[in-house]
């Protein structure tokens, strides 16, 4: 009895490894595996489908065999960054006090009821990629745990590895980058949030030494400014023609 269980658990975990893609998938299978010590069956996944999903099809499809069945969905190191990532960026517009912490545990909460975490976006890649390899780097192996992962961005923020990654910045951002440091702007460096666009053009028309890469990014922020005057875009592009073409 207890064999045909196993094959119909198997079976199974081949089942769903079809149903849900994972045989394609970089993270792999359903893997059935049995504790002798819990006297448990447990299916292992990483990232792919989340446990209300593959309980949801077990239940379906083999009711009886998947009855005290445990799930143990695990998360990738990229699923893990990616997930602090935007836990991190999304603090910036909703903390009420001192910069927050992101932790394992705010990771697998955000994670838990969405499945095939992946990033949205070239940006969010390019920052997952900068934050593992960063972890690698500096363990010196090619793993990463979520803990470590988590440090990492909460000790150095997320500006760093978006410099390291080359990711094109918005006229916003270009600015934001160069000033929020002497206006007091922690949280670019820490949660990429640019600083208001009044400041930053103020920032500018108070630099005698803005390079043309910032004049250039100042310009493109008016016509989102209505209330500035004429003047301002006359000071700019005057200065701007003053400007070496590779400051």
């Amino acid at each position: 009895m207890a064999s045909d269980r196993a094959k119909r658990l198997r079976r199974l975990a081949r089942t769903l490894t079809d149903r849900f893609g994972l045989a394609s998938h970089r993270h792999g299978v359903v893997e059935a595996e049995w504790s002798g010590s819990a006297r448990a069956w447990t299916f292992a996944w990483t990232d792919g489908p989340t446990v209300a999903q593959v309980r949801a099809a077990c239940r379906e499809t083999e009711p009886v065999a998947s009855e005290g069945l445990r799930y143990a969905r695990s998360l990738s190191q990229d699923a893990v960054a990616l997930g602090a990532v935007r836990l991190t960026i999304l603090s910036a517009t909703t903390a009420t006090g001192g910069r927050p912490r992101v932790r394992t545990a705010d990771v697998e909460a955000l994670w838990r009821d969405r499945p095939f975490p992946g990033p949205r976006t070239e940006r969010e890649r390019a920052l997952v990629y900068a934050v593992v390899y960063e972890v690698h780097a500096a363990h010196h192996r090619n793993s990463a745990d979520a803990a470590e992962i988590c440090e990492l961005i909460n000790q150095y923020g997320l500006a760093v590895f978006l410099r390291r990654c080359g990711a094109e910045l918005s006229p916003a951002e270009t600015l934001t980058a160069h000033y929020a440091a002497s206006h007091a702007h922690p949280t670019w460096r820490h949660q990429l949030a640019p600083m208001d666009p009044d400041a930053l053009l103020r920032a500018v028309r108070d630099d005698p030494r803005a390079s043309a890469a910032l004049l250039d990014a100042a310009l493109a922020l008016l016509p989102g400014l209505p209330a500035e005057s004429a003047a301002a875009e006359d000071e700019l592009r005057t200065r701007r023609g003053r400007a070496s073409p590779t400051a």
